[in-house]
């Protein structure tokens, strides 16, 4: 009986252990999934419940209501898959304009909807006083800006793909960082799809912003994928921010102007007049549009009061002694500095006494990932003398040319010795256009695009389509001449950011900020006189003395060569500039942050992982199997002096794609500097941690992984149920036994 006893102290120990095996493992997976998530830096449960300003304008159900009533729209929608967009008040330029004063005294609103089975928008123009559809129109091509109304389709898509379940559970129920934006992706359907982008903070407390691109039209999530985190800034937050913007006009310095907020075309300027004559009929942005290589795609951020990017604090008139500007911030309502995900621009325009205009734009950043590129769309119709008869010059091979048909060129490639690009004139006008120089670096970036003015390009609403053939103005551009036309120029700036120490554009930010900005000046060109030359001697040069005084020759008689060819705004990638800037430095360290190395790779303890090109942690071990008959040292070097040779087969977010890298290293790197890299390179043998692709992306966890969890579960009961049962069956422990 003793032996019994000493059997039963054995085996109840165990079994108890057992138990305690298993309310072990219910605490520790009770916990994991009990984890909560950081606090949101944004937006919240605003992404549903907010009603904003301009909704509450429009009453939005009886302009819907409106619109389905016009046969036209019928017809279009009809047994299709649609959503309403939104219901937006016209602005006072398109009441007055463009529909023959059937839309006075705001009384129309524009009625949008999305048309999901078959692409793009049907709208319509309604007067809410009488009820008349006055104008409904269809764009395939039109990609809309992410309105409210579209949220729950998006997160309904969302919340059915078991990849976003496992990162934050049930999405509907969680915290974004932004609200929805219209995005696109270059290697997916979302490059002609209308697909959104919904971004969450990483419930790991990594800082990193969880993305979420859902196709709207095929009802399906694109692509889930992690962008980078930042450290929290040592900055006082701003003060409390408020949707606010002030229309108006001013008169100052011998200009008169108007402007006024858009939806999303950021702040319209109009009808602005200097010394009693017109100078030009409006200005404004249509969009900003952001490119991230490492995705690859961005955002079509629209700026304006019901746009992705929205007004704050009010428009300000400021006295600047020789002018006067017009300032309007717009902002992602976030804790801004102290944010992953930061969009904050500022539009300023600028009058000066001396007939100057000058057009700036400021992106604070910093944006979502490195590196990234800004492209910011100008649409500016300078009317001078009337809206015809207008002249365009522009500079090619030394002289000046007249641009006889549509045309797109290289900002920065095509400039005067005294820096101007092009010089406009109608009657006794003439302006000088000079883009400034604002780049760091020197990677100053742009486009000039030259088109005839046409209804629908652009003079009303600006929307956005497919990246590859929807850039505005890139698919509006033709053969049609130009002169003596009515000219519209647009003036696309590319703000090449960069990751710099700590955060933006300036390789040392000096205070703690660094913004990224582009800036243009449209200057008069104070006397006018046809220089007498001999008619064989009329070769269309302009001469520019230092006064600021320009001769322009007469043009008409020449026969001007050819005009320059059109560049496609999508050919623009993120390649060099004419004259790269050599790279600093003499160690391996140096060279790759100078070079911009770490903001593509991780390479050992440097960069970053999950960005744009492959992890170079172990390139020293993979170089010699890359490339069958090619050593270690030349695929590096090739890799390095030719990307585009051999392109690597795995990137963190996809499979690796051609002119992502920079090709220009060969001249920006010193042949030691090369050597350098090679050696460099061959060192990193340690074997990293695979890291996945975009689509499967998982969230790194600092507690134990579930399966781990659940393992132990699964032993810990089935151990203490055979030791019960065994412990059942041992002499001693039945009835009999006890009795005994």
């Amino acid at each position: 009986m003793h032996q019994f006893k000493r059997h039963r102290t054995l085996w109840g120990s165990i079994i108890t252990l057992g138990f305690i095996l298993l309310l072990l493992s219910l605490f520790l997976i009770l916990r994991e999934s009990q984890q909560p998530a950081p606090a949101a830096v944004s937006k919240g449960s605003r992404l549903l419940e907010d009603t904003a300003s301009w909704e509450a304008a429009v009453d939005q159900a009886k302009a819907r209501e409106l619109a389905l009533a016009d046969p036209r729209v019928d017809s279009i929608l009809s047994g299709k898959d649609f959503g309403f967009l939104n219901a937006l008040p016209l602005t006072s330029i398109e009441s007055q304009r463009l529909f023959d004063g059937m839309c006075a005294d705001g009384a129309c609103a524009r009625v949008s909807f999305y048309n999901y089975s078959g692409g793009g928008t049907v709208e319509s123009i309604v007067n809410l006083d009488t009820g008349q559809v006055v104008e409904s129109t269809v764009d395939r091509d039109a990609r809309p800006g992410a309105s409210p109304q579209i949220v729950p389709r998006a997160l309904a898509i969302a919340a059915a793909d078991p990849r976003v379940t496992e990162v934050l559970g049930d999405v509907r129920k969680a915290e974004p960082i932004m609200g929805p934006m219209s995005a696109w992706l270059m290697d997916d359907d979302c490059r002609e799809d209308w697909c959104v982008d919904l971004t969450f903070a990483a419930p790991d407390g990594s800082g990193r912003t969880f993305h979420i691109f859902v196709n709207m039209e095929r009802d399906e999530v694109a692509r889930v994928f992690y962008s980078r985190s930042r450290a929290m800034r040592d900055v006082a937050l701003p003060p409390a921010q408020d949707r606010t913007w002030d229309d108006g006009c001013h008169e100052e310095y011998g200009w008169n102007v108007c402007w006024e907020m858009t939806a999303h075309d950021g702040v319209e300027f109009r009808d602005a007049t200097y010394n009693g004559d017109f100078i030009f009929s409006d200005i404004k942005i249509g969009q900003v549009e952001v490119f991230y290589p490492s995705w690859p795609g961005g955002y079509r951020d629209e700026v304006g009061y019901a746009a992705s990017v929205e007004p704050a604090d009010g428009t300000h008139v400021t006295d600047l002694g020789d002018g006067f500007e017009v300032r309007q911030l717009f902002t992602e309502f976030l804790t801004w500095p102290n944010c992953v995900c930061c969009y904050r621009y500022e539009q300023i325009l600028r009058f000066y006494a001396d007939g100057t205009l000058g057009l700036h734009f400021i992106s604070h950043g910093p944006g979502c990932d490195d590196p990234m590129i800004y492209r910011t769309f100008w649409r500016i119709d300078l009317d001078l003398d009337g809206l015809k008869n207008e002249e365009l010059l522009i500079w090619e091979d030394g002289q000046w040319l007249e641009a006889e048909t549509e045309m797109s060129f290289p900002l920065f490639e095509n400039i005067s010795p005294d820096g101007e690009v092009l010089i406009t004139g109608a009657g006794e006008y003439r302006y000088r256009w000079l883009p400034l120089k604002t780049d760091p670096f020197g990677d100053d970036d742009g486009q000039m695009f030259l088109l005839q003015w046409n209804e629908n390009e652009g003079e009303s609403e600006i929307v956005a389509g497919p990246p590859d053939s929807f850039w505005p103005p890139g698919q509006w551009l033709t053969d049609e001449p130009l002169t003596d036309e009515n000219i519209v120029v647009w003036y696309v700036p590319i703000l090449h950011g960069k990751k710099g120490d700590p955060w933006w554009c300036a390789p040392e930010p000096a205070p703690d900020f660094s913004p990224c900005d582009a800036e243009l000046r449209i200057e008069p060109i104070v006397e006018v006189e046809p220089t007498p030359m001999a008619e064989s001697e009329l070769t269309g040069t302009v001469e520019t003395p230092t006064t600021g005084t320009v001769s322009v020759t007469p043009t008409r008689t020449v026969e001007p060569t050819a005009s320059p060819t059109a560049t496609p705004l999508a050919e623009i990638t993120a390649g060099p500039t004419s004259t790269p800037r050599p790279v600093a430095g003499d160690t391996p360290e140096e060279v790759i942050g100078n070079g911009g190395c770490d903001n593509c790779h991780l390479i050992g303890d440097m960069g970053e992982a999950g960005k744009v090109g492959p992890d170079l942690s172990s390139i020293g071990v993979l170089a010699a199997q890359r490339v069958p008959g090619l050593s270690s040292i030349e695929y590096l070097r090739a890799s390095i002096v030719d990307p585009e040779a051999y392109i690597a087969p795995d990137c963190p977010n996809a499979p690796c794609l051609a002119g992502i890298m920079p090709g220009d290293y060969a001249r920006r790197l010193t042949a030691g500097q090369i050597d350098t890299l090679v050696n460099f390179l061959l060192e990193q043998r340690s074997p990293t941690d695979s890291v996945s692709e975009a689509g499967t992306d998982q969230v790194p966890s600092d507690g134990i992984p579930l399966v781990v969890v659940v393992l132990i579960i699964s032993l810990g009961v089935v151990l203490a149920v055979a030791l019960a049962i065994f412990y059942l069956k041992l002499p001693g422990n039945s009835d009999e036994s006890q009795e005994s």
